[in-house]
């Protein structure tokens, strides 16, 4: 009977009510606690392997970004190989002048209507002849010049070469077709900033 006397059934009541109220305490708010600490440090590690993944995407941005120079002379380059314009007065008279300081005369020309291109559809091809004089070492220059050094893009489609008993007098008629680009500006144009 001194089992069940009322002060210790109070006593191991209160004992088992202390024991319910840590355990509740440990599974409802404490643990939720360590999940969200737990949740936090994973989202922690995948905040830091992004950082590190646009870290390295910036490096990147940064190389292409130094070599933007280049990149700007290419385009300026580019944009004078084949130009939105006809520009064929002014090609001709390039090629004179070019002729002129090769001791090549640059006499006969004939350029004659646009061709829409059968490879690129935003090119056209305008068909050029011309005829250069002058020796053959000189003539062989200016086609290295005209194919190589000047910046309009052509393409020679036929040569025909007259080699005359006089040093300086062999004739040279080309048949070329330089290009131009059709595009709209908004798509011929590329924004570099």
């Amino acid at each position: 009977m001194n089992l069940l006397r009322s002060d210790r059934v109070w006593l191991f009541g209160g004992i088992g009510l202390i024991a319910l109220l840590v355990a509740a305490a440990w599974f409802l708010p404490i643990k939720s606690q360590y999940t969200d600490a737990a949740t936090a440090r994973d989202q922690v590690g995948d905040a830091t392997a992004q950082l590190a993944k646009l870290r390295k995407t910036l490096a990147d941005l940064n190389v292409e970004q130094a070599k933007m120079d280049t990149y700007k002379a290419n385009e300026a380059r580019y944009k004078l190989a084949l130009p939105t314009g006809d520009a064929i007065p002014a090609f001709l008279t390039q090629l004179q002048t070019m002729g002129l300081d090769l001791n090549v005369a640059v006499d006969a020309y004939s350029a004659s209507g646009h061709d829409k291109s059968q490879v690129v559809p935003t090119v056209e091809e305008l068909p050029i002849t011309i005829s250069a004089t002058g020796s053959i070492a000189n003539l062989s220059t200016f086609v290295n010049q005209l194919q190589y050094t000047q910046p309009r893009a052509v393409l020679i489609q036929t040569a025909n070469l007259q080699v005359s008993t006089k040093p300086d007098k062999s004739t040279l008629d080309l048949t070329m077709s330089a290009f131009r680009n059709i595009a709209p500006a908004s798509t011929a144009a590329v924004n570099t900033n």
